[in-house]
């Protein structure tokens, strides 16, 4: 063997040793698969048992000091025996409304003293309730004893008319100890044409050793449809307080408070967005169940579009071992303008388990009950169930 082609043989050995390690220092991934079973049955003539899966991947690649990009897909999410006939790993085509895989992060970050620029497709999410939505688009954070953040989101294009173009902008400002943390914050959807609604929220936190408080407020106002003149209103409040009985055990209260209307001129608003992340604390009883296909929803919109609410829960964690935990609630809401409401009350039972079978797997199941009284006529009380194997990495 030639003296030449050693040297490039060591070289290349060299080369796929440290490839590798180069890589690892440079990415950090992280997901979960979920494989979970489902059971529903609304009391009527709706009954349905069925299965889904996802593996959801997300990753971190750091380019530079400063610089990172940022990457989340979902692949195989879909019903067991509802996608192609080898099963769901398949993407797609032909305008199907059901995708097999979808990227829901793809953003660069630039940070640089006490300056930090996001760009590309991100999420952004002010309070359970003021902003949730996930677009293209910029943010800018200003650090320091009171951080700044800006931004401003492209959710439609519509067209070559830039005056038609649809964005969700905001700002938040926000200061924190290690007793309180407090945020307060102004969003404004535009969709170009009819709607320009802003919201002003408050949120604020207390840890208070066994005590933990949490408070939300938004106020909504602006125009709904300009063209139509309907105003946009709205008024909600979010209260949460939880004591921590023992080292086991935890308790907690809620109070939800949303203004409703029978004006014919306005309607009510109570998020800003797509509201993708969700908020659905009525079956928050510790599980990866909730808020998902046995959602309920925003219990601001529960009882009628115009409706509003009024409500509580009372809800309780146990810890029984270093393996299983325990969950339970009950809610009960009643509309707070009587004349909108679709609903005169519904009272909502929640219960769950997550049970650690190995290292970073669970075994989650979870109950729930619904009772609704409808405004006219009758309704059947509604029972559901999900079970699911996750395993995190």
């Amino acid at each position: 063997m030639s003296r030449v082609l050693s040297i490039m043989i060591a070289l290349l050995a060299i080369a796929a040793i440290a490839t590798p390690v180069m890589a690892e220092d440079r990415l950090g991934l992280a997901g979960q698969l979920r494989v979970r079973g489902w059971h529903v049955d609304d009391g009527g003539s709706y009954t349905e048992t069925f299965a889904d899966q996802r593996l959801r991947i997300g990753g971190k690649l750091s380019i530079a000091e400063g610089v990172s990009v940022t990457f989340r897909t979902d692949i195989t999410e879909s019903d067991w025996g509802s996608g192609n006939v080898n099963g769901s790993g398949r993407t797609t085509v032909g305008g199907s409304d059901f995708q097999s895989q979808h990227w829901d992060r793809a953003h660069l970050d630039l940070s640089k003293n006490n300056m930090h620029l996001r760009a590309g497709q991100q999420f952004i999410k002010l309070g359970n309730s003021g902003v949730d939505q996930q677009s293209n688009g910029l943010a800018f954070n200003l650090k320091g004893a009171i951080p700044v953040s800006v931004f401003s989101l492209l959710v439609d294009d519509n067209g070559s008319d830039n005056d038609s173009d649809e964005f969700i902008s905001g700002i938040r400002v926000g200061h924190s100890t290690d007793l309180y943390a407090a945020n307060a914050f102004v969003g404004n959807w535009n969709d170009g044409m009819e709607a320009d609604v802003y919201v002003i929220g408050v949120t604020s936190s207390f840890n208070l050793d066994a005590v933990k408080l949490y408070g939300e407020v938004e106020y909504f106002t602006g125009d709904f449809n300009d063209a139509m003149n309907i105003d946009a209103v709205g008024l909600q409040l979010f209260l949460d307080g939880s004591l921590a009985a023992s080292e086991a055990a935890t308790v907690g209260a809620q109070f939800f408070y949303a203004q409703g209307t029978d004006d014919a001129d306005e309607t009510q608003v109570h998020l800003l967005g797509s509201g993708f992340d969700g908020w659905d604390p009525l079956l928050d009883v510790g599980t990866g169940l909730s808020n998902e296909r046995i959602a309920l929803g925003n219990p601001y919109e529960l009882l009628g579009s115009d409706a509003g609410v009024i409500g509580g829960r009372l809800y309780g964690m146990l810890k029984a071992s270093d393996a299983l935990n325990l969950g339970a609630s009950v809610a009960y809401l009643e509309p707070e303008e009587d004349s909108s409401a679709v609903y005169d009350s519904k009272l909502v039972l929640a219960g769950g388990v997550k049970y650690a079978v190995m290292p970073n797997t669970s075994l989650d199941l979870q109950l729930q009950y619904v009772d609704p009284d409808p405004v006219v006529g009758s309704a059947d009380e509604e029972f559901s169930t999900g079970v699911g194997l996750f395993v995190n990495f």
